[in-house]
């Protein structure tokens, strides 16, 4: 059953790496175009949707599915329970927004925010279709059918969101394009999973996961306004242009942040949930995801941070140099995701959401200080939210060490080799780019510390981690030769894939089986 169980993990793990790999290329394509296409107040205007929506939304779509990904046995009626649930929501909230938005629109201060409001609103129903057959899919560990869906979902939300920016050079581009995305998703995880909707469920089935449910919807819910209380005091502080280099800033490494370790963390509530009482085969998955997503994503952060002086204004347009320094700032926040998304996953999938959410509570009162921090600009309020993601990192590792027995010093030396390799790698782009002549091309420029930066990193991984390279770059080259599951079995298999040997010694026997 262990093996069995593995072998999914890794072909779960390998299609959900395809398909955000390949989302990302869409999805940063279409952000590049559409950056100079519209200007940051657009980007801005969409800002204050996403935060007027971002509570309803987390209820009715994003949250309640949970407990079918989480429960060991699922019945119809369990399904029913969470599609009925999830249509109230969204038919309660769709009726509060279109009576409220002129308020709304009042409260921000955003003259024309009304209609966007109404239509945005409608999507709420979207979602709710939509949470069952995703939360099936995933709970089956069909991550092939998942990585299509996403696949399709972002081509065609990024052909639809370039076309209507060119025609109409607003945030009407933007709004259609994310509910185009939501449409096609719905669509296909209907097609996948040919779930029919239906309200024919009992109480018992509603109290059978009445538990988790809370847990998770008020986790949801916490997680929304730690990213919603930044993005309306931004607004009414700075105004719609602020509030539009934040959401590109953390878009950016959001997206980052998909494409490289949501494939990996994807399978960690399921697979959580399926391993409970097998905590050896648990910390040999947790070991070997973390290695293999620390070993993308600590260069890839760090690179972006290194090169973004430079990158920004070629990329996304010179109208964008102001949200520079909170791009850096967002993408030294990302570099606590390869374990903080492993202890989210881990924690609800053993049926503890509750430390989850006692975490994000702790982290959510910080945002008592953005009133006072937003006077000193948006690069302020960005290191608040940094300090507030690492306080969160800590207590989720302390978390799952006390839960699972995995303990923090596995967590943080199964990546230590690609950190120490990509803070000498970034280093030496920064202290290059400082001295190259002013008279070179920014392109030229740009290629010369992206080249520099691809050739540093594994040079010193040579040097620092020998073994455990030579590894990571087997299982890469498995990878893109397509034969993913041998891939994900090479991290996770291999009996030296704890880094603590090179970096502590004193690491248990157990921490290296």
């Amino acid at each position: 059953m262990s093996k069995g169980l593995m072998s999914s993990a890794g072909k779960a793990a390998a299609w959900s790496a395809v398909g955000s790999w390949a989302g990302l290329v869409g999805s940063m394509l279409s952000l590049v175009v559409l950056a100079r296409l519209l200007a940051p107040t657009d980007f801005g205007i969409y800002g204050f949707v996403l935060v007027t929506l971002a509570i309803p939304e987390a209820i009715a779509c994003n949250s309640l599915n949970e407990s079918l990904i989480q429960r060991q046995e699922l019945t119809r009626g369990h399904s029913n329970s969470v599609f009925g649930l999830s249509f109230f929501f969204a038919a309660l909230f769709f009726v509060i927004i279109a009576v409220s938005a002129p308020m709304i629109e009042a409260f921000f201060g955003q003259e024309g925010l009304t209609p966007f409001l109404w239509v945005m609103s409608a999507g709420l129903f979207v979602g709710a279709f939509t949470a069952v057959p995703a939360g099936h899919l995933q709970r089956r560990l069909a991550f092939k059918q998942i990585a299509l869906v996403d696949v399709v979902g972002t081509l065609v939300a990024a052909i639809v969101g370039i076309v209507l920016a060119i025609v109409l050079q607003n945030a009407w581009a933007l709004l259609i394009m994310e509910l185009s995305r939501r449409i096609v998703r719905m669509l296909a995880f209907w097609w996948f999973d040919r779930w029919m909707p239906s309200l024919s469920f009992s109480i018992s089935n509603l109290k059978d996961l009445a538990a988790f449910n809370f847990a998770s919807v008020s986790l949801r819910l916490i997680t929304v306004l730690e990213k919603s209380i930044p993005q309306a005091v931004i607004g009414m502080f700075l105004g719609p242009a602020a509030l539009g280099m934040f959401n590109l800033a953390m878009r950016v490494q959001e997206q980052a942040g998909t494409a490289l370790i949501s494939p990996f963390g994807a399978i960690a509530l399921p697979f959580a949930s399926k391993s409970q009482a097998n905590r050896e085969l648990l910390h040999k998955l947790l070991r070997g995801a973390i290695t293999v997503a620390t070993f993308v994503a600590y260069p890839a952060f760090l690179g972006a941070v290194a090169i973004a002086p430079v990158a920004v204004p070629i990329v996304f347009g010179e109208q964008w140099i102001g949200a520079i320094g909170a791009i850096q700032i967002s993408l030294l926040i990302g570099i606590r995701r390869p374990t903080s998304t492993f202890d989210a996953g881990v924690l609800k999938g053993v049926g503890r959401p509750d430390l989850v959410l006692k975490i994000a509570l702790i982290c959510l009162a910080t945002m008592i200080a953005l009133p006072y921090v937003a006077p000193y600009g948006l690069e302020a309020i960005m290191w608040l939210i940094w300090a507030q993601k690492m306080i969160g990192w800590v207590l989720g590792a302390l978390a799952v060490q006390r839960v699972v027995g995995f303990s923090i010093k596995q967590q943080v030396f199964a990546g230590a080799s690609a950190l120490l390799a990509s803070i000498i790698m970034a280093g030496a782009v920064i202290l290059t780019s400082a001295r190259i002549p002013e008279h070179v091309d920014d392109i030229a420029k740009l290629l010369l510390l992206v080249v520099l930066g691809a050739l540093t990193y594994p040079l010193v991984l040579l040097i620092v981690s020998p073994r455990t390279t030579l590894r990571r770059i087997r299982a890469l080259v498995l990878l893109f030769a397509g034969k993913k599951e041998r891939a994900l079995q090479t991290m996770m298999n291999s009996p030296d894939n704890d880094e603590s040997s090179n970096f502590a010694p004193e690491v248990s026997d157990a921490a290296k089986s």
